[in-house]
């Protein structure tokens, strides 16, 4: 069993890897596949997956995928689309709110993908009061994202907000 500074040395190491991955992404999404990527490696996730918000602000596509979704490298298998408000992802978007879901099939929110999992994990992607995109993660156990997951998805979420919005105002860093 792992320890708490095996842990912390690895979360450590995983957000270096993700720094530098997004510092070297040109695009909004090449910058989704390196968090969706990380996340998986770091936390031990099954899936993780960035929706995209579109212009009109109403609608959220699936833009970066890890785990069961990825056909091939950098393909999403059946993409889907969901309104704001709609299933756990649009709830996140509307609310603007983390919403961790312990058991899915009490939450009457919750959208089955391309497999039904017990446990959900949403987190929106703002900068400066701007939703950007969304993260969303899935697991087949009841329960299974604890604090630590929480934590570092929002540490992640916040690197990729940044990026983003520095991509998005044309700002190239370090180049």
């Amino acid at each position: 069993m792992a320890t708490h500074c095996d842990l912390e040395a690895t979360t450590e190491a995983a957000f270096a890897r993700l720094v530098a991955l997004l510092h070297k992404a040109s695009s909004a999404r090449e910058a989704a596949w390196a968090i969706s990527s990380e996340a998986i490696a770091t936390l031990g996730l099954e899936d993780c997956i960035v929706y995209l918000l579109d212009a009109q602000g109403t609608m959220l596509s699936q833009i970066a995928a890890y785990g069961p979704k990825l056909k091939a490298p950098k393909v999403i298998e059946h993409p889907i689309t969901l309104r704001i408000g709609q299933g756990v992802v649009g709830a996140c978007a509307q609310s603007r709110a983390v919403i961790r879901i312990g058991d899915t099939r009490l939450d009457p929110r919750y959208v089955v993908d391309d497999d039904e999992r017990l446990s959900e994990l949403a987190i929106p992607l703002i900068h400066r009061d701007t939703l950007l995109r969304r993260a969303d993660s899935e697991h087949s156990q009841r329960d299974f994202y604890d604090d630590r997951h929480l934590q570092v998805m929002q540490q992640m979420a916040a690197l990729l907000s940044e990026r983003l919005a520095q991509l998005h105002e044309g700002v190239a860093v370090g180049r």
